[in-house]
């Protein structure tokens, strides 16, 4: 039997400038507030600091790093009295866009996965902050050769990184530089700090107090990279006028540390030395979480109910979550009908089919072969599920009576459809299609 699979959409939201700006508008994951708070933290900061900023993947990080940059850079532009017409939709009514800050923040954001290819993370880092910092700084740094100063530091690397994105004299210097040997060029760390604290000299004391640089995805980074970046900006960025903010996973970047170093290395002792402060990403509300994805009919109020508790019971991440509910919105309607017994058997199975596919793959097989005690524990755990069964308990007289009669009904369809070898002989018509409704689900 062929399964008519609903074409795919891409439900996840990507992290792009306007996907930011709607959800600072619309408050849309709660977090406006939290946002605020994380904000003024940063403004009474008079001092280097090394934040983390914890979280496991799939909660949205990146989404609210990138709404605390972008704010930022919507109150330095005002306070630098540049154009934000196009910003001031976003923020009229938020609580954001009535901040007020003591200090002049420069803003920069750095997705450090997608530099991870370069050589050394230093020269990448530093080519991000002269080209982000051009948008708020662009004259000065034009005028003040910064181009070949960084060049210095950048020559091995000129191949590899896209130097006509960046203004300034870099383009006339970058022939001279290109080959040379970067130990000819600046033989000692101590050279090294000093030509990064020129750089950094020459960004900020026009502009801003402070350069808040953010660096996300650090754990997905190859382990080398991951290491030296935080080891760069430790040996090379002691600077009072800079915050550092990381986006992490820190067990997973625990993990990666031991990768990189053995597993008898203290791991976690060597990450904490890195950082200042640790903080914690706010969690999203599950209601915000489910966003409608789901688009259920009448006919479907079991599935939406038992989709929506099976997210919480995991404790599915945002991006899980809506990945979830896109597997089982793909997944043709027709067999979901809560009103005919194979669609209210499909209403329970498929949506823990794909679940069990997020969240465990051991779990899934043993439900997929008919083993362990999965099923029944889900039953009784998830209320939705367990209101489904009732509706199969017949005639009984209490709640109690009614569950142990369905439950026992649906488990013998639940035995027949993945246990190999057995026949149902039960009294619902709802067998015949069940196996390869949930095997081509499973595939």
């Amino acid at each position: 039997m062929d399964i008519k699979m609903k074409k795919f959409k891409k439900y996840n939201i990507d992290a792009t400038d306007k996907n930011i700006l709607n959800a600072i508008k619309n408050n849309e994951y709660g977090r406006v507030a939290s946002i605020k708070d994380f904000i003024e933290g940063l403004d009474i900061i008079d001092t280097n600091m090394f934040i983390s900023l914890d979280a496991r993947w799939g909660e949205g990080k990146t989404f609210y790093i990138r709404q605390i940059e972008m704010t930022l850079s919507y109150l330095t532009k005002k306070r630098l009295e540049q154009d934000v017409t196009d910003l001031e939709s976003f923020f009229l009514n938020s609580e954001l866009g009535s901040v007020k800050l003591n200090n002049t923040f420069l803003p920069i954001y750095y997705n450090s996965w997608l530099y991870d290819c370069h050589k050394d993370p230093l020269m990448s880092l530093l080519y991000i902050l002269v080209k982000e910092c051009g948008k708020y700084v662009y004259t000065t740094m034009d005028n003040k050769g910064i181009g070949e100063k960084i060049l210095s530091l950048l020559s091995p690397f000129a191949i590899t990184l896209p130097f006509g994105q960046i203004s300034g004299n870099f383009e006339k210097t970058k022939e001279m530089l290109i080959g040379k040997d970067i130990l000819e060029e600046i033989k000692t760390a101590e050279e090294i700090r000093q030509t990064v604290k020129e750089i950094l000299d020459e960004i900020i004391v026009e502009s801003a107090q402070k350069l808040v640089v953010f660096i996300d995805e650090l754990d997905r980074c190859r382990p080398n990279y991951a290491i030296e970046l935080l080891e760069r900006i430790k040996h090379y960025f002691d600077d009072e006028r800079i915050i550092f903010v990381v986006s992490v996973n820190k067990e997973q970047l625990i993990h990666t540390i031991s990768k990189f170093y053995g597993t008898s290395f203290n791991s976690t002792g060597y990450l904490n030395k890195f950082f200042d402060i640790n903080v914690y990403l706010p969690e999203i509300p599950q209601y915000l979480k489910r966003n409608d994805i789901l688009q259920t009919n009448q006919e479907q109020y079991h599935l939406k109910k038992i989709v929506n508790e099976l997210s919480e019971y995991y404790n599915l991440s945002l991006r899980d979550t809506i990945i979830f509910q896109q597997n089982v919105e793909a997944t043709s309607k027709q067999y979901y009908n809560d009103s005919l017994a194979q669609g209210c058997v499909l209403s329970m199975f498929i949506p823990i089919i794909l679940v069990l596919d997020i969240v465990s793959q051991t779990e899934k097989s043993q439900f997929m072969e008919g083993k362990g005690n999965i099923f029944k524990e889900l039953c009784g755990n998830i209320s939705s599920l367990r209101k489904l069964i009732c509706r199969f308990g017949g005639n009984a007289t209490d709640e109690a009576e009614s569950y142990q009669i369905g439950f026992e009904k649906i488990y013998e369809v639940y035995e027949c459809t993945f246990l190999k070898n057995k026949i149902y002989t039960g009294e619902l018509d709802v067998s015949r299609d069940l196996k390869e409704i949930s095997r081509q689900t499973h595939e």
